[in-house]
């Protein structure tokens, strides 16, 4: 059985990236099948795969609306993850259409808030092109795992009203997360002397990803 999941905002910086990684290494550490997509220009994804890790996550690179079908229909098995690029492209539609879960990340800003908008938007068009209804769960990023603002708060109350479903778990932002991208490893890999907080964030993504995937 296969599962894709498309991680998608129409601005950068919302943490599409660092979510579809934490996701992908979650999965893998327990067990599961995982390829990702690399969807996003600067590659993150293709990167991280050039460092020491050793769970067994296929990354695939240069995905473009040419081909992001093709690959899409090449994995047999477990999770396909797409990561996407910044932008509403042609690309992102057609990895949408073929999702089974779409994950908008953003940030606790007005400016993400409207942006994540964009891409439910893009959601429903696609709907209406595939004739099915595709998922989609909205989640905070890089949020305090101390202290909730007042904007979070507000941010969360807004999407409710709107009948979004809106993630109770939040990525938060922590040095673990930052840490998989430049050490090129996992959660579960990284030195405890180099990085702090460690079984936090391991914490936080099991939650999230548990989220996402139930």
């Amino acid at each position: 059985m296969k599962q894709v999941i498309a991680f998608a905002a129409s601005k950068g910086g919302a943490g599409k990236s660092s979510t579809c990684q934490i996701v992908a290494e979650v999965l893998s550490h327990h067990g599961q099948v995982v390829t990702i997509l690399d969807g996003d220009p600067n590659e993150p994804q293709v990167r991280w795969r050039t460092g020491t890790s050793k769970l067994p996550i296929t990354v695939i690179g240069d995905i473009t609306e040419n081909n992001v079908v093709k690959h899409i229909n090449a994995v047999d098995e477990g999770y396909v993850l797409i990561d996407l690029e910044g932008v509403a492209s042609r690309l992102v539609a057609r990895a949408i259409a073929k999702a089974d879960l779409v994950v908008i990340p953003f940030q606790a800003s007005t400016l993400d808030a409207a942006e994540a908008g964009k891409t439910i938007n893009l959601i429903t068009e696609e709907e209406e092109i595939v004739e099915r209804k595709i998922p989609f769960k909205v989640m905070l990023s890089r949020t305090s795992p101390v202290i909730k603002t007042r904007l979070e708060t507000d941010l969360a109350a807004q999407l409710e009203r709107n009948g979004l479903p809106l993630m109770r778990n939040q990525l938060n932002e922590r040095a673990a997360f930052k840490s998989v991208f430049a050490y090129k490893t996992s959660l579960y890999e990284l030195d405890p002397e180099k990085v702090n907080g460690i079984p936090k964030a391991i914490e936080n993504a099991e939650a999230v990803t548990k989220e996402i995937v139930s």
